[in-house]
């Protein structure tokens, strides 16, 4: 017992220059940064701002059915028409936007595009409430104990040899038995040379690994590791990390649009982001978009967010879905609906390991 306690705090201590705790920290606080930015009034729709409004208009890609000037085609023809000449063909390509009509050039697209503009935007904002509304994915699980991870961040850890997530309880039952730092998963050893770290990470993200440039933001946001803090560079990468799919990416970029941090503040593309980091399931974004709901009085859109992250196992949704409750804002029979199905989901991704981890409380005080 004394080797095992011993292992466990040479451990500890390592991570000061291993490197893998220093960028989670920097993550971390990014997210809490973002989870106080609460009061956003602007009343905006999921749909993007009118950069990204444009690219309908400037990119080959379509527009929607309903617009004037389309040809009446018969049955057979009219799913494989382009949408302004009429031309029938397989390789007619979809409005990236509203996914409903197709144009044979971009040509057609452009002449279609005024006619076509209102309808796509209509249709856009009505498959975008009804993605922001649908129940999430399931939590990812540890690759190790195989229970989902946990919704609190400081009992996860990214390794950077995997590209995974680990959960904390994983890890510490790992090194209670190693006399070395490595990873649990790959067991690969950790790297104390910051180059070397750096290295093993870039090229991780040269193949578009979207947590690892997601991860790496992360060390230029907070000059970390031997690199220069640079936002602007740290804004990039989190924007092509969301685009690849980092959830944590585009919560992290909603925080840079919140604090004008390496862009302009904007709240319709903080919100932006925050609800696309939503839609994939990260639940502190859930969060984040009920109390901006809440604090524009929209208290059943509120409670609506409030709902599905309670249902996934966050607290601060199910605490504020309480008070909609007692405003008359939300059903008390489908709260007791909503606290069973949070009661499950807390009790599937619980273990002793990871609830006691010393790894867990050294990332809360350090966060």
């Amino acid at each position: 017992m004394t080797d095992s306690a011993t292992t466990l705090s040479a451990s500890l201590n390592a991570l000061n220059v291993d490197g893998n705790n220093t960028a989670f920290v920097t993550c971390k606080s990014v997210c809490d940064k973002s989870d106080d930015a609460l009061n956003t009034t602007k009343d905006t729709v999921f749909s993007s701002d009118d950069e990204e409004e444009d690219d309908n208009k400037e990119e080959y890609n379509g527009a929607d059915a309903g617009g004037v000037g389309v040809k009446k085609l018969n049955s057979t023809d009219a799913g494989c028409a382009c949408a302004e000449c009429g031309k029938v063909g397989d390789d007619h390509k979809l409005c990236s936007s509203c996914k409903s009509v197709k144009y044979c050039s971009r040509q057609c697209q452009l002449k279609s595009w005024p006619s076509h503009k209102e309808e796509c935007k209509k249709r856009t904002a009505k498959l975008q409430e009804d993605a922001l509304f649908k129940p999430p994915p399931p939590q990812p699980d540890c690759p190790i104990c195989m229970l989902p991870l946990p919704i609190d961040i400081s009992q996860c850890q990214y390794q950077v040899c995997c590209s995974s997530y680990l959960c904390t309880g994983c890890i510490q039952a790992h090194w209670m038995v190693q006399n070395e730092l490595d990873c649990p998963f790959c067991r690969e050893v950790a790297t104390h040379d910051d180059r070397e770290y750096i290295k093993r990470l870039e090229k991780r993200a040269a193949v578009n690994d979207a947590e690892a440039i997601q991860f790496l933001a992360g060390l230029y946001d907070g000059g970390q590791k031997g690199l220069k803090q640079d936002h602007v560079k740290a804004a990039q990468l989190w924007m092509k990390a969301g685009k690849l799919g980092s959830r944590l990416a585009n919560r992290n970029i909603a925080a840079c649009y919140h604090d004008g941090r390496g862009v302009k503040r904007n709240e319709a593309k903080e919100k932006h982001h925050h609800e696309l980091a939503a839609i994939a399931g990260y639940m502190n974004s859930r969060h984040v978009l009920g109390e901006m709901e809440w604090n524009k009085r929209n208290f059943q859109r509120a409670c609506r967010h409030y709902a599905i992250g309670a249902r996934a196992g966050h607290s601060g949704c199910l605490s504020d879905l309480q008070d909609g409750v007692k405003i008359g804002a939300f059903d008390r029979d489908e709260y007791k609906r909503v606290l069973q199905d949070y009661k499950n989901a807390f009790e599937e991704s619980r273990s002793e390991g990871r609830e006691n981890s010393p790894l867990k409380q050294l990332m809360s005080l350090l966060g």
